[in-house]
This record gives structure tokens, sequence and C-alpha cells, in this order.
């Protein structure tokens, strides 16, 4: 008997799909019936509001898994592409291959995700006999899907070789598949939406001149430049908002000159001189990292209220740190100073509205400050107060929508841990 998952937004992915069917059992919900026969041509049955559908794994390997695995696997089926007029009988293996890219592994949760509206079309091919270069694995069908984006490029652009699939490494350099001789010449990498992901250049196998990494969006990332696989020249790193996150310069791979780092907002945040890629620090910079370290030391330590005095003393040296802020916030949170926790909060997120540990933790301030409301001291001494804090407790519904609008924009900037995840569920949901 295989284990079945229950999917409660409509199922849309590609990327996973055929891997996963491959090992459990697949009850999939689909809020109209229309979606369910399109997906499938199994039987659609009414369940509740949902309309249920049913795929049978086709193999005995469920048993192989390990847990562990198999939870990361369905963690990254985001979507699941609809595909008309393609009949998918029980028992049937099919491979995916978008924009000349064969999905054979799960992909990162990153990767994963590819909306229908990107999608240009699909060829499903059921004749072996027109397989081609995959006939020698063992499918039933090829589902091809090409995206909007793939088919904007010229013939030229698609000619140039792409990561990972047309490399491979061998001592330390990129190799063409099929080649032994170190590549040369321009390579891209792109996600599965049909975006750019990287673009560079390689010479005799190693990175060599300007090299881009971009956002899904299209934002540019990374701007760095090579000489034979060695960082020299201008370095820029960018927020996803459009904004410049730092900037200098590298030589033979190390930092040189002036550094400048910058809030997401564009103003000024630091700037730091490095001297063959050692950092010379001022004063004023030894001493706020100082009362920082102490102040770490003793919010390890649970000493929180001298941790709370070691981090005002950075501030007052630097008030335009938004980590000097957060990690007080978290000391008062630790030592139940809620308000205080939530002003802290609010700052860092002031001076860098991008910082998502700051939306996290603010969401979890206000949680703790209703379940510890009036709570009852269960033990006190010189170094520990136990409290009672409450369950199922009432939070008003300002209060919970601010809490759910933290949760999401945190998990949105890429706080994605179980508890933000747990969270959102609770107080989303």
């Amino acid at each position: 008997m295989y284990k079945k998952h229950n999917w409660f937004s409509g199922l849309r992915n590609i990327c996973t799909f055929n891997r996963l069917r491959q090992n459990c059992d697949l009850m999939v919900y689909f809020e109209t019936l229309n979606l369910c026969l399109i997906a499938n041509l199994a039987q659609c049955k009414l369940t509740g509001k949902c309309f249920e559908i049913t795929y049978v794994s086709y193999t005995k390997r469920y048993g192989q898994h390990k847990k562990e695995k198999m939870r990361r696997l369905i963690l990254y089926i985001l979507t699941f592409i609809t595909i008309t007029a393609f009949g998918q009988e029980e028992n049937e293996k099919v491979l995916f291959v978008v924009d000349s890219i064969p999905i054979f592994d799960e992909l990162t949760k990153e990767e994963g995700n590819l909306p229908e509206e990107l999608v240009d079309y699909v060829n499903v091919v059921t004749n072996k006999a027109d397989f081609g270069k995959y006939e020698i694995y063992d499918f039933d069908k090829i589902a091809f899907v090409f995206t909007k984006e793939y088919s904007k490029r010229s013939d030229e652009l698609k000619k140039i070789p792409t990561f990972p699939n047309k490399f491979y490494k061998k001592e330390g350099k990129y190799c063409l598949k099929g080649s032994s001789k170190p590549y040369t010449g321009r390579y891209f990498e792109y996600y599965l939406t049909g975006f750019k992901k990287d673009e560079g250049f390689l010479k005799g196998g190693i990175d060599d001149g300007h090299r881009k990494t971009y956002y899904k969006d299209g934002n540019l990332k990374l701007s760095r430049n090579y000489s034979k696989g060695v960082k020299n020249g201008e370095f820029e790193k960018y927020f996803s908002n459009g904004k410049l996150d730092y900037k200098g310069v590298y030589k033979n791979d190390k930092k040189v000159g002036v550094w400048r780092r910058y809030y997401s907002t564009g103003t000024l945040k630091h700037e730091t001189i490095y001297k063959a890629g050692k950092q010379k620090q001022t004063d004023l910079d030894k001493k706020v990292k100082s009362y920082f370290s102490k102040g770490q030391k003793l919010f390890a330590k649970a000493n929180y209220e001298e941790a709370v005095i070691q981090y005002s003393k950075a501030i007052d040296l630097n008030p335009n740190l938004n980590e000097l802020y957060f990690h007080r916030s978290r000391a008062y949170l630790y030592d139940f100073k809620f308000d205080k926790s939530l002003i802290d909060c609010d700052k860092a997120i002031e001076l860098e509205p991008l910082y998502k540990d700051a939306y996290s933790n603010r969401a979890f301030v206000r949680i703790r400050k209703y379940e510890f409301k009036d709570g009852r001291i269960l033990s006190q001494n010189k170094e520990v107060t136990v409290y009672a804090s409450k369950n199922n407790v009432e939070i008003p519904i300002e209060e919970k929508t601010k809490i759910c609008n933290d949760l999401r924009k945190g998990y949105e900037l890429g706080d994605t841990k179980p508890m933000i995840i747990e969270a959102i569920k609770e107080y989303c949901e």
C-alpha cells in the first residue's frame, strides 16, 4: 500500500511531478472540474468543495526513499503546468524537457517554480521513435515545454552553451560534454522560467572577463570581473529592488581601496578601507565591534539585561546600523520587554526595509506579547525566571493582521525556516 499525499491549492508543477509520481500515490485537489479533467484523463469525482484526482504510483520504490528526502521533494512542488490534450494514463512514465533541458532530478525551491502564464507552448511526444537522444531512457512520453522567454531568444543565443546541462568539470576546468578540451567562449545559465540567471565568458575552462548574475525577475544581482579565474576589477552587488547593496574593487582576489555598503533605500550605510584584503578599522569601528561582541557573548549566556547595555553602547556610537537594533530587540524579547523590542524592530526595518530577520522577529514579539500577557511566574531565582504562557490566546484582529503581514514579508524576503511556515499557517490561514 503506497502512501498518499493531499494537495489543497491546485497542483501545478512539472519539475518534480514525474519523479514524485514514481515514489508515491498522489491525491490532488483541483478547484474546478475543468482543471481536473485537463490534468489527467483519470476519473474525477467531487470531494467536498474540490474535485479529487488520484495518481497511482507505477514503481515500488517508495519504501527505498528516506522520509526526509521525500519531504524535501514534496516541498519543491510549487505549481503544476496544465498540459492540454495530454492524456496521461496510469503507470505511464513521462519525462519533462523544459527549454531543451531534461528534468531528471528534483530542483531547489528557487528553481522549481514555473507558472503557467510563462509557458509559450507544450509538445507531447508519444512515439518512441521520435524520442531522439532520449530514446535510451525508460519513458512512455516526453513533454517538451517551451517558455515564452525561450521563444524570444534568437537562434544565435540558443546556440550558446548553457549551464549545467552542456558542461562538465575536469581538473578544475569546464569542458563541453563530448569534448575533453577546456571550453572558451560565452555561456549562459537560465532559470526554469526562461529568464537569465547567469552569463559570462570562459577562457580555457575558467572565468575570464565580465560575469553577471540575475534575480528571477530579471533584475541584476551581481556584477564582477575575472582574470584567469581570479576576481579582478569592480565588484557590485544589488538588492532585489535594483538598488546598490555594496561595491568595491578586487585585485588578485583581494579587496582593495574603499568599499561602500548601502541600504536598500539608497542611503550610505558604511565605508570600509581595505589593503591587500585586510580591513583597516577606524577607532570608532573597533569600539562598536567590541561592544557588539560583548553583547553577543552575554546574550549567549542568557544575560539579557547586560547584553542590552552593551548593544546600547554600540548604538550610541553608531546609531545607523540596523543589525545593532535587531540584536537589541532580541535581547529585549527574551527579557520579556516586548514594547521595547518592538521599537527596536521598527527602527531596524526603518533603516533597512528588506531586512527579513527583523520582520520575522517583530511578528514573534507580538505573538509572545500576548502569549505571556499577565503570565504567571512559576519559579524565580537569581538567574532564571520561569513564566506560564497562555495557550490558544486571543489576539486582536488588527494585531493579528500585523503579525501575518510581517510573517509573509519575512518569508517573501527569504526567511523560510519551518517555524515561519508553521506560524504563517497558524496566524494567516
